[in-house]
């Protein structure tokens, strides 16, 4: 999620138009941190909701920061983050090491 190379071959792989932006993955929200930069309110409300809600199917939508390239966002300057419930995904989040963007 944080290579532009691999973000472009997401894109490149799907057929997605950039102006289509990718959702980005974490294992839970501490990970999820570096990449929103919320002003504190949102980021109150964005870490209640993750401790409530993830993993699962909420995606938390916020403004990135700037180690998110603007081809995730589509140049919105917005990052849809989302912690998968599924078993498998969180194993591949965590051997990853780093966020994991897709569609």
């Amino acid at each position: 999620a944080l290579s532009p190379t691999a973000v472009a071959s997401v894109f490149a792989a799907k057929g997605r138009p950039p102006s289509d932006p990718l959702i980005v993955h974490v294992p839970s929200f501490p990970l999820a941190l570096p990449l929103i930069d919320p002003p504190a309110p949102a980021l109150h409300a964005a870490s209640a909701l993750a401790a409530a809600l993830w993993p699962g199917p909420l995606t938390l939508v916020c403004p990135a920061s700037a180690a998110v390239p603007a081809a995730v966002t589509a140049s919105t300057g917005w990052v849809g983050v989302r912690s998968p419930r599924h078993d498998l995904a969180q194993r591949l989040l965590r051997e990853a090491g780093g966020p994991i963007a897709a569609p």
